[in-house]
């Protein structure tokens, strides 16, 4: 039922990197202050799935930054992730994490409408190769999604509907301080995660999918 798709390397070195990051954060209405990203730090944590950490596999450089789901990369998702199915978060398999991941985020959002943020969560520790099907890990943060909930927000295209989703994860060169980032209602408040998020950002990895209403 589970088909793996391998995704983009987007080069930590490169511009690409930060013009991605600018596009979605001002897509999803974040306010830019022009700081630049911060260079690689070279520690790197453990998680609940993780590559071996005496193993050179864990964070080789030069095999590309990878993250696949169930589905095929432009292809249509398994409609149990979606709101007609199970209404649950795919299971998500991330390799070749660059040298200097501290932690990595995952964002979800809507393609057509980059402004609804379906999912967004920061903090996973480096190394992490693996999140099971509607899975949080214990040292992660969730941020409030555009439906107004904590955590994954199932695809939802409108009734006879094809849209397509981008699915990102970011290598970040620390742990993010969420301290400063709770909104009103006592939730991790999106736009300000995302911002971090960016500050922090050296490398990424993104696939695409389409979700097909009935």
């Amino acid at each position: 039922m589970t088909a793996s798709s391998t995704t983009h390397h987007r080069s930590a070195s490169g511009r690409y990197v930060a013009l991605t990051i600018t596009a979605l954060l001002a897509l999803a209405g974040c306010s830019r202050d022009g700081r630049t990203l911060a260079p690689a730090l070279p520690e790197q944590s453990e998680s609940i799935a993780i590559a071996p950490s005496d193993s050179s596999a864990s964070l080789e450089p030069g095999e590309g930054f990878t993250v696949s789901g169930p589905w095929t990369d432009g292809a249509d998702i398994d409609p149990a992730y979606t709101c007609y199915g199970r209404n649950v978060s795919p299971p998500l398999q991330i390799a070749g994490q660059p040298t200097g991941t501290v932690s990595l985020a995952v964002l979800l959002h809507d393609v057509e409408t980059p402004e609804k943020l379906l999912w967004l969560m920061a903090n996973l520790s480096g190394g992490t190769v693996a999140i099971g099907e509607g899975a949080t890990p214990p040292e992660v943060v969730v941020a409030t999604n555009s439906d107004g909930n904590v955590g994954f927000a199932a695809p939802c295209p409108p009734t006879g509907e094809r849209r397509q989703y981008l699915l990102t994860v970011f290598a970040l060169d620390k742990v993010i301080d969420t301290a400063t980032l709770v909104n009103a209602d006592g939730g991790i408040d999106a736009e300000l995660l995302l911002t971090e998020v960016e500050m922090s950002t050296f490398d990424l990895a993104e696939s695409t999918f389409y979700a097909q209403a009935p």
